[in-house]
């Protein structure tokens, strides 16, 4: 089961960021195929928690589909892979470029690469 987010709730506090990233589609409530390949293009995360992370995309996601995604995590040399899940979405924020926001939730991921974003928590806080 998906968790539910107030809006105005974080479970735990997010750090600015700008680190490309690479996702596929793996389950959509409206019954989407999977993707085959990752997409490649224009995905930027600009905020990461140990529990989810903002992305920027040209590409459409509705609510509760479920993605996986793969973006290096440079301070520690790592290509963090993980499964995610759209928790909230804003679709009309940037109308004129074609790019869509998406807040994710990370659902399954190594416990080596949770140990990381730990780390990289620990790090960022100072």
């Amino acid at each position: 089961m998906t968790p539910f987010f107030p809006p105005d709730k974080r479970i735990a506090q997010r750090f600015q960021v700008k680190i490309p990233l690479r996702f596929r589609l793996l389950e959509s409530p409206s019954g989407e195929k999977p993707e085959a390949e990752l997409h490649n293009g224009n995905n930027i995360m600009s905020n990461i928690s140990r529990t989810g992370f903002f992305l920027s995309t040209k590409n459409y996601l509705e609510v509760r589909s479920r993605i996986e995604v793969e973006f290096p995590l440079e301070s520690f040399k790592a290509l963090v892979k993980a499964e995610a899940r759209v928790i909230r979405a804003n679709h009309a924020n940037f109308p004129n470029q074609g790019r869509y926001e998406y807040g994710l939730y990370f659902e399954a991921m190594h416990p080596h690469f949770r140990e990381l974003l730990e780390k990289l928590s620990k790090l960022m806080e100072g």
